[in-house]
């Protein structure tokens, strides 16, 4: 089956360079292309596509609008918005309607490169309607005191980035929401942002502002609805797992590219359980009482229970929001090392230090936590790696904190 495209700009000189740039993929793509949203809102409610892609400033409707008329029709399509300028109210109006943003212009490559990542994505998860509540997420939500104290210090005369970076290094839901923002083409940094303190600092503070107080981009999180799941928890554990998974990639290589993205990968591993407990959770209680009385690990139950686990989750959320494909595969893997077919990579590291965080810093829980994969190890060589592994992170753990 061919993937479905639609394309939506009021420059007709733009669609028929989509047209031309797109035809080598003819027979793999069927490409719609429309002038006007009120038309592409029509096919949209004639037709299923995979993917919409609209160009921020059109007159009647802009793209943002467009995209979030788009997910009412159809919540499982994945959204990309096109803008050939950078007018941070405009930016900052597309980012809750859209999962990417590509800046104009675009060539064939960064298209169908971004096109092609996205579909790569889709056999992670089966089931349709998990698929289409995951799809909708313009952002996850943040833990209320949080949300509370960066509001308080962006409304003050002279707001403090670097105390507004260290609210936001606390909530796993707005470091990875800013992370995806700041990521995007529209902002243009050469580098990958991998830590969620330097994403506010590059975004500043005028788009700081727009987000938390005009667009309200972050929800609160409401903790007695989660019956029992802290969020707290998973956040200081996920903080541990990216500091240890970025120990032990600085082991194996002197690579800040890669270990930045270990980093990132270990801070986000657990980002599904988030949407799991926020997002579906009727769903996942039961999943939750059945791992507190019989023990787990958790990934287990959930595929026994739900036919995807949270590393599936993440991984799919995170694809789809434009994180690069080495923070993606090492959430997808981190569980499961099998789907690795080379040597040292991201979703060994993560895996790893996530075994080794429960180990050096265990938390009181009656909950059976994945064990290191031996056997898995042993077949790419690196079992004789794990006690240097081991010893270093112990180490990282004491200094951070402390020795009693």
């Amino acid at each position: 089956m061919k993937l479905k495209v639609l394309f939506v700009d009021d420059d007709e000189n733009i669609l028929n360079g989509f047209r031309a740039m797109l035809h080598s993929k003819r027979k793999e793509w069927k490409c719609s292309f429309s002038s006007t949203p009120k038309d592409g809102l029509n096919l949209v409610k004639q037709e299923k596509f995979d993917v919409v892609l609209a160009d921020m400033r059109m007159p009647c409707m802009d793209g943002a609008d467009f995209l979030k008329a788009v997910e009412e029709i159809q919540p499982r399509a994945v959204r990309i918005i096109l803008s050939g300028y950078s007018e941070s109210q405009s930016l900052l109006k597309s980012v809750k309607n859209a999962h990417q943003f590509l800046s104009k212009p675009c060539n064939s490559d960064t298209i169908t490169g971004t096109i092609e990542r996205v579909m790569e994505l889709q056999p992670i998860i089966t089931d349709e309607s998990i698929k289409a509540i995951v799809t909708r997420l313009d952002s996850l939500p943040a833990l209320p005191d949080l949300y509370i104290q960066i509001k308080k210090e962006l409304e003050s005369p002279d707001p403090d980035l670097k105390q507004v970076a260290k609210y936001v290094e606390q909530d796993v839901g707005m470091s990875a929401t800013l992370m995806k923002l700041v990521n995007s083409s529209f902002f243009g940094f050469y580098d990958t942002i991998t830590s969620p303190a330097r994403a506010v600092i590059l975004l500043g503070v005028d788009a700081l502002k727009g987000l938390v107080l005009s667009v309200n981009l972050f929800k609160q999180l409401r903790p007695r609805e989660l019956h029992g799941f802290s969020v707290k928890k998973l956040w200081s554990h996920s903080l541990e797992t990216g500091g240890l998974a970025k120990v032990i990639a600085a082991c194996e290589t002197d690579d800040k590219n890669f270990i930045s993205n270990c980093f990132a990968a270990g801070l986000l591993h657990d980002i599904g359980k988030l949407i799991f407990a926020t997002q579906m959770n009727s769903n996942y209680r039961p999943v939750l009482d059945n791992v507190r009385q019989n023990g787990g690990p958790v990934s287990t139950v959930e595929e026994q229970s739900l036919n995807v686990t949270h590393a599936e989750i993440g991984a799919y959320l995170l694809g789809l929001w434009g994180f690069n494909e080495t923070i993606v595969e090492g959430v997808h893997s981190h569980h499961m090392l099998a789907r690795c077919d080379t040597g040292f990579g991201p979703a060994i590291a993560v895996h790893v230090a996530n075994a080794l965080q429960h180990e050096l810093a265990p938390q009181i829980s009656d909950h059976r936590f994945s064990q290191i994969d031996m056997d898995r190890l042993r077949s790419l060589n690196l079992h004789h790696r794990l006690d240097l592994w081991r010893e270093k992170c112990s180490k990282w753990l004491e200094d951070i904190h402390g020795n009693d």
